[in-house]
């Protein structure tokens, strides 16, 4: 009766781990999606639904985004109304002529005229097109669109689909963030001081680089009298094969050998 009872103390927790540990992962796995850009999120979008066109816009331009086979092509339109650098450069210019009539004017066409020069200063890829006496300067807003400093301007950009999802915005890193695991982990263990081995049930609490500290559960393979609770670090060795020593409640030492998933 007695070892009855040690088996749903050992099905409990062990669901009880399992519930924790996949509530965890979940938790971990939302916040990881709440991280995405809104650029990436339309990528993977367009990537599911070959063909679809997505229309945006924005202060500056409308911007039209389809995914032919592997490549995403943008068409991006400036607004002729648009309030780029140049344009807001020429309006200051215009009103200035009259300061003290247009003083208020000019507060508020100064302010958008910095918006413009700080967004292109910040600008990881800027491209200066030279045509004959004219030039164009082409710079990436905060949300990675191709815009231009003037007014009336199509652009048409083709980027690999790839490309996009790994590199959102020329000139920077996106790390991978690696997937969290659940935290549970289960192997064998060897009893040092009693030459005895069995089975081991553990869960991790803290984890550094690839250390682990864990609560684990251990049972006797020959006895299940001998049920035990213990704690042991794990060095991960490869992948989620994990080699980790530690000691019972009872102050027995063992050594372990775990796979985590």
């Amino acid at each position: 009766m007695k070892s009855i009872w040690k088996i749903i103390i050992i099905i409990i927790i062990v669901l009880g781990l399992s519930f924790v540990g996949y509530s965890g992962y979940l938790a971990y796995h939302k916040w990881q999606q709440s991280q995405k850009s809104q650029d990436q999120l339309l990528i993977e979008s367009l990537k599911a639904n070959k063909g679809m066109i997505v229309e945006i816009s924005t202060e500056l331009a409308e911007i039209k985004k389809k995914v032919n086979s592997d490549t995403l092509k943008e068409t991006i339109v400036i607004k002729e109304e648009a309030p780029t650098y140049e344009s807001k450069k020429e309006e200051l210019i215009e009103l200035r002529k009259d300061p003290i009539i247009n003083e208020e004017q000019i507060k508020v066409a100064r302010i958008e005229f910095e918006d413009r020069i700080n967004e292109f200063q910040a600008s990881p890829d800027k491209i200066l097109i030279n045509m004959g006496d004219e030039k164009i300067i082409l710079y990436e807003d905060i949300n990675g669109n191709l815009v231009s400093l003037e007014s009336g301007v199509t652009i048409t950009r083709h980027r690999k689909v790839e490309d996009v999802i790994n590199d959102l915005k020329a000139g920077q890193k996106v790390e991978t963030i690696k997937k969290k695991d659940l935290g549970l982990k289960a192997g064998g263990y060897y009893d040092i001081g009693n030459k005895g081995y069995g089975l081991i049930v553990s869960k991790d609490i803290i984890n550094i680089k690839d250390y682990s500290l864990n609560v684990s559960l251990l049972s006797d393979l020959k006895d299940l009298e001998g049920i035990n609770l213990g704690a042991n670090i794990n060095y991960n060795i490869s992948n989620s094969l994990e080699l980790g020593a530690g000691i019972t409640i009872d102050k027995d030492y063992y050594i372990a050998l775990e796979y985590s998933f």
